[in-house]
């Protein structure tokens, strides 16, 4: 963690630490979904041995689940063991209104003027411009087809504040050590209410469903980041008495060596369509739903613990440039996928001979990240100066104080 001054699109709430290895891992997860539209679409992923694993990079989606159930869950946590009040709904919803809304709305206006986007300039507009494309399969698609998983973070980002004030009503007056216990257990009901849920709709309909693009249908991959910020809170200044987390923090190759391990399984031992989306039956779709937030999660361990400069995964995350593309990397989703017609009938798909895929990689990601970053300094940044707006300056970030009653290291 770090208390410089960050940016302040990734800047956390006043008073709480930041964790900037987490830039890393956004851009991480937009390139990811950059890379498998592209090889989809050029057939790389059908008709290249390295498609299996392009293919499964879809996985990207499970990356920022857990990514925002970790950083947007943390200050809940942190103040409620802290014994102090937590984050103000107002200042809350403010900061994730600022967030993704301007950037969304308009890169919804200017791809529906310019390059056509399917339902956004009809009678059902407000469906997208409010972030409900996933509420019906027949607009999950349109506007911005990649948004169906901004609609789940935006319903995610309305109910967490609900669930914390829950948790800390059922919390109220008890000992650090049963807030854990009470904590752990909602999370693996909510994720087991979440699989469960997918599992019979599968059955039930022999195919995905609407279930699938819902928030409930995902709550077990945002449940990963959140109980990931659960261990930083409760062990804040005490990392190295558990055992687990000295490992994580000696040994960062550790946890990303068994996330590649799990990305070798999906993509070469289970037999997983190369399409997209992909062609599932009920063994396949569940084993992916649950590899892949083990995968974002096993990715986020160097960046949630251990000092950032140790370690070759955290100097990957810590790399100026993955940073900066981290911070720039939401105009990328939103920007790539509409522009890739316009890209490839402009030629972009052959500018390296016999290979249109990294020579759409090249003119596609070239492009929006032209367009993410110009989105980012004209309009994003401008704008995300008010997300802390107060009257007082905010304290500086520090580590956490130890939660009131002493908890384990073990139960972390």
């Amino acid at each position: 963690m770090s208390s410089q001054a960050a940016p302040d699109a990734v800047a956390p709430p006043p008073g709480n630490p930041r964790f900037p290895l987490f830039d890393g891992l956004r851009a991480i997860a937009a390139g990811a979904i950059l890379v498998t539209h592209v090889a989809a679409i050029t057939s790389f992923n059908r008709l290249n041995p390295l498609g299996a694993y392009t293919a499964r990079l879809n996985m990207g989606v499970a990356f920022f689940f857990v990514i925002s159930g970790f950083l947007l869950y943390r200050p809940f946590l942190a103040a409620r063991f802290a014994g102090r009040p937590g984050p103000r709904i107002r200042d809350y919803a403010r900061r994730r209104v600022l967030r993704i809304v301007p950037a969304y709305w308009l890169a919804l206006t200017v791809l529906a003027a310019t390059v056509g986007l399917c339902g956004v300039f009809t009678g059902d507009w407000w469906i997208y411009y409010g972030f409900l494309q996933n509420t019906r399969l027949s607009t999950t698609l349109c506007g911005i087809g990649a948004a169906w998983s901004l609609a789940i973070e935006a319903s995610f980002y309305v109910a967490l504040p609900i669930w914390a004030l829950l948790m800390a009503r059922v919390q109220r007056g008890r000992p650090a050590r049963t807030m854990v216990r009470i904590e752990i257990a909602a999370l693996l009901a909510i994720s087991l209410f979440s699989i469960g849920w997918r599992t019979i709709a599968f059955a039930v309909h022999g195919t995905q469903s609407r279930v699938d693009i819902l928030l409930l249908g995902n709550a077990d991959w945002f449940a990963y980041g959140m109980g990931l910020a659960l261990a930083t809170v409760v062990l804040a200044g005490r990392e190295r008495e558990s055992r687990v987390v000295r490992v994580i923090a000696d040994h960062a190759w550790l946890p990303w060596a068994l996330a590649a391990f799990l990305w070798w399984l999906d993509a070469t031992q289970l037999g997983m369509s190369r399409t997209l989306p992909p062609a599932y039956d009920g063994a396949q779709w569940l084993a992916e739903h649950l590899i892949f937030p083990l995968i974002g999660f096993l990715l986020a361990l160097p960046a949630a613990f251990g000092d950032p400069r140790r370690g070759l995964p955290r100097r990957v995350l810590g790399n100026p440039l993955l940073a900066w593309f981290g911070l720039v990397s939401y105009g990328v989703f939103l920007w790539h996928q509409p522009l890739m017609p316009k890209v490839i009938n402009a030629g972009g798909d052959d500018i390296i001979p016999g290979s249109p895929f990294l020579s759409l990689l090249l003119s596609l990601g070239a492009v929006s990240l032209a367009i993410a970053a110009a989105s980012y300094y004209l309009v994003e940044r401008p704008i995300l100066r008010f997300k802390d707006r107060r009257r007082r300056p905010p304290p500086a970030p520090t580590a956490d104080p130890q939660p009131s009653t002493a908890v384990p290291a073990s139960v972390g």
